[in-house]
């Protein structure tokens, strides 16, 4: 018994080339199928975004091609601004009896008949001059000019807007002929007079027909066509899909209100029978501003998901041949990399074994097993090159920590030093030797501390401690101006940032000025910047110099260069700006329009160890 369990805790290991192969397998797979989910559920969005795109567009190529129809249309209603004897009669004040009404009649009804021939679309053309007669051409219906005015109801033609009526059947005429009529008030006939004076304009509803079916898109989609519904009020006037099916009207108006409540109603799926029985649509509504019409595309949820398990089948193929043919890749390459390793394997036995013989290996390859296999072959020989680097490595780690002792010995016995001249000084009452060396020694103290960053508050310590000795050493001829908000003082900053830029004023503009000079070093907060400004008034830099500096500040980082620069300073300042903060932060140079040169920075607001 305990012999079978102690054989089934020692189970045969996997070899590394086992490992190899599942590890190849498993590192194809799992981004395979992750991208199989994520391309699923993104297909599925995006096929449905892009069938609301083909209605929505579907929808406004409808809605344009319906009104620059209606407006085309509807421009034959100012027939009569051409011919000044048209008007002439239709600007009549009394009511015409006999003769002259029946030429004037003969006059306007030749004038309409022309514009109704120049223009197929249109069926007949009346007119109620503000007169109280009636003109009409030779096809009006006359008697329907009542029957027109109920379909308008109460809507109101404001400024000679065009009312557009929802489609008829003639009352007069006894066929299946629809009509629509576009109908607009002559308030540009005898402005001071009202009048319900009015232009109507008969279009038979078939030419509607055929420009709304020419506005389909047949091509949209290879597994149905959509589909175009039109509804006028409470009224289903088109439907694309009308030949042969059976459809609860009602139930279209119902979608249109429903639709027209929703402020976004692009991509609103809702079950509907739309003669193909109950099932989920798409759905897609404009109003169209010429003939309050609504416009409605629509289909099917299910061509929506066809079309989505089509493409994901083909990806899903795609997807399975790639998988087969990296995995005769993974188990090529797993065994043209693992043979050369079993047989170095087999010459390392050999040497563990005490057989310090160099095996012969093949060497031809170029790679890293090659390369292996090379070092292989060197590694007796360095086994002993190895123990006389380690014996000469102890003893130079022993010097090294011993110079490190010695290099932390010296700035504390330095800084130590200058406090001690500090103390002396203050002793025998010599301020200027006191300030001296108590700003040079805590500038020493400043420059031995570890660290980066410091807060913006130490920096300016360190800078004022600078700014006395200076004081000191040129007799107080230059006065120092802040502008900086103690709020900053928290904020982060690099370390020995300023020093520099305020050294470089003292050297390169202040001393060679002579006399009396300004220093001004002020700090602002701009959102998440902290922009720094130092300014002089002294001898500024000719226009070369200024360009060539901020020519160096374009550049992505200091540039590598075995020539001393003369702008070393701010050289290395830009160098750490941009490699330490990032691109989006700078340094540039100016001129002042007083004379003197102002350094501006821009670096970021760090507050602790996050931003602000």
């Amino acid at each position: 018994m305990t012999s079978f369990f102690k054989s089934d805790k020692q189970s045969k290991p996997v070899s590394f080339q086992s490992k190899l192969l599942w590890s190849y397998i498993l590192i194809l797979t799992v981004p395979v199928l992750s991208a199989l989910l994520l391309y699923g559920v993104n297909l599925y969005y995006q096929t449905r975004s892009n069938y609301e795109n083909v209605l929505r567009q579907l929808n406004s190529r409808t809605n344009v091609i319906l009104s620059d129809f209606v407006s085309t249309v509807s421009r034959n209603t100012f027939f009569y601004l051409t011919d000044t004897k048209l008007q002439a009669i239709m600007n009549k004040n009394e009511s015409q009896t006999g003769k002259e009404y029946l030429d004037d009649y003969l006059y306007v009804q030749h004038a309409m008949d022309q514009f109704v021939l120049m223009n197929g679309n249109i069926s007949a053309i009346t007119l109620l001059a503000p007169n109280g007669m009636i003109y009409n051409s030779t096809n009006a219906r006359v008697p329907d000019i009542g029957q027109v005015s109920a379909l308008f109801g109460d809507r109101e033609t404001v400024g000679g807007k065009i009312l557009v009526s929802a489609p008829y059947k003639s009352s007069t005429v006894k066929n299946e002929d629809q009509f629509v009529s576009a109908l607009r008030t002559l308030t540009d006939l005898n402005a001071d007079r009202k009048s319900n004076s009015f232009i109507k304009v008969d279009i038979n509803f078939k030419s509607i027909i055929n420009i709304l079916g020419s506005a389909s898109d047949r091509s949209s989609s290879r597994f149905y066509e959509p589909g175009t519904i039109v509804v006028a009020g409470d009224q289903v006037i088109y439907h694309s899909h009308e030949a042969g099916d059976n459809r609860d009207y009602r139930q279209m108006t119902g979608i249109a209100a429903l639709l027209e409540r929703d402020a976004n109603s692009a991509g609103i799926s809702m079950k509907a029978d739309l003669g193909r029985g109950e099932q989920r649509y798409m759905f897609s509504m404009v109003v169209n501003e010429q003939t309050n019409w609504k416009i409605i595309q629509y289909i099917p949820a299910q061509v929506i998901d066809r079309s989505f398990l089509v493409n994901t089948g083909n990806y899903m193929l795609l997807s399975l041949a790639c998988l087969l043919a990296a995995f005769l890749l993974s188990v090529w390459m797993t065994k043209r990399f693992i043979r050369p390793i079993n047989k170095l394997n087999r010459a390392i036995k050999l040497v563990d074994s005490d057989n310090w013989d160099l095996v012969t290996l093949e060497t031809k390859r170029n790679d890293e097993i090659g390369r292996l296999i090379g070092s292989y072959k060197d590694m007796i020989a360095r086994l002993k090159e190895s123990r006389e680097k380690e014996l000469l490595s102890g003893q130079l780690q022993k010097r090294a920590e011993l110079n490190m002792m010695q290099a932390q010995i010296n700035p504390h016995f330095l800084y130590n030093t200058l406090n001690t001249i500090h103390s002396i000084a203050e002793l025998q009452g010599s301020e200027e030797i006191a300030a001296v060396s108590r700003s040079l020694s805590s500038m020493y103290r400043y420059n031995i501390k570890a660290g980066d960053r410091v807060e913006i508050g130490q920096e300016l310590e360190q800078i004022r401690n600078y700014i006395t000795i200076q004081q000191i050493r040129f007799f107080g001829k230059f006065e120092v101006r802040y502008s900086i908000s103690e709020e900053l003082y928290p904020y982060k900053i690099l370390k020995f940032l300023l020093q520099p830029l305020v050294e470089n004023s003292f050297y390169h503009g202040l001393e060679p000025k002579g006399g009396r000079g300004l220093l001004m070093l002020s700090m602002e907060l701009k959102g998440q910047f902290v922009e720094i400004r130092i300014e002089d008034d002294g001898v500024g830099m000719d226009n070369d110099k200024l360009e060539e500096l901020n020519g160096m500040f374009a550049e992505p980082g200091a540039p590598q260069t075995d020539n001393p620069s003369p702008h070393l300073g701010l050289q290395n300042i830009h160098g750490r700006i941009k490699h330490y903060y990032g691109p989006e932060y700078w340094i540039r140079a100016s001129q002042r329009p007083e004379g003197g040169t102002c350094i501006e920075m821009a670096i970021p607001a760090v507050k602790g160890d996050g931003m602000r």
